[in-house]
C-alpha cells in the first residue's frame, strides 16, 4: 500500500485494486481538493507494457469532456511511479446498488441514457471503453451516472455516425487472441 505523499498528493487511503492499478482517495495539496489516484501496483510497475497501456488510458480520459464520464485532471511521475489522477467520483458502483436490491425500471433507464450519452461522445472521438460493467459505472451522490476506468480503452479511427455500419479499423497496434 503507497502511504505519505506522492508528488503533491497526500495518500489518505486505499479505494481499490483491479487488474490495471490500485486507486487511492488523495488531496492534492497545491489545489486544495480531493481526487483518485491510479498508479500501476508494484508488481507491474516495471513493465513497459503496463506502463505505456496506463499513459494510453490517461490520455484517451484526458480528451473527454462529458458529465456522464470521469475527468482526468494529469499523468505524471514521481518517486519512478507513473500516475493519473482523476475525478474523486463519489458514490456508489452500479454494481453496489444492484446488491442493495433491484433497481427502479425509470431510475435503471436513466442511468442507462447517462452512460449512453457519455459513450457516445467518447466514441465520436474514437474511444471504445471496452471494459464496461457494473463495477466501472458510478452513481454520484447527487444521482448522476458516471462511466470510470477506460483502463481497456482503445483508440479507434472515429467515423461518421451514419456509416454503412462497416468494422471501424483500429489505430495502433492490437495482439489478436490476447486477453486484457
Amino acid at each position: 500500500m503507497l502511504e505519505g505523499t506522492l508528488a503533491q498528493y497526500r495518500i489518505l487511503g486505499e479505494l481499490g485494486r483491479g487488474g490495471m492499478g490500485i486507486v487511492y482517495r488523495a488531496q492534492d495539496t497545491r489545489l486544495g481538493r480531493e481526487v483518485a489516484l491510479k498508479v500501476l501496483p508494484p508488481s507491474a510497475a516495471q513493465d513497459p507494457r503496463l506502463n505505456d497501456r496506463l499513459l494510453q488510458e490517461a490520455r484517451a480520459a484526458a480528451s473527454l469532456v462529458h458529465p456522464a464520464l470521469c475527468v482526468v485532471y494529469e499523468i505524471a511521475e514521481a518517486e519512478g511511479m507513473t500516475f493519473v489522477a482523476m475525478e474523486l467520483v463519489r458514490g456508489a458502483t452500479v454494481a453496489e446498488l444492484i446488491r442493495r436490491g433491484p433497481l427502479p425500471l425509470e431510475r435503471t433507464g436513466a442511468i442507462v441514457l447517462e452512460v449512453a450519452d457519455g459513450l457516445a461522445q467518447a466514441h465520436a472521438l474514437g474511444i471504445v471503453h471496452r471494459d464496461l460493467k457494473p463495477t466501472n459505472v458510478m452513481v454520484t451522490e447527487s444521482g448522476r451516472a458516471k462511466v470510470i476506468d477506460f483502463g481497456l480503452a482503445k483508440l479507434v479511427e472515429p467515423r461518421d455516425p451514419l456509416d454503412s455500419g462497416d468494422d471501424t479499423p483500429a489505430r495502433g497496434d492490437t495482439d489478436p487472441g490476447r486477453a486484457l
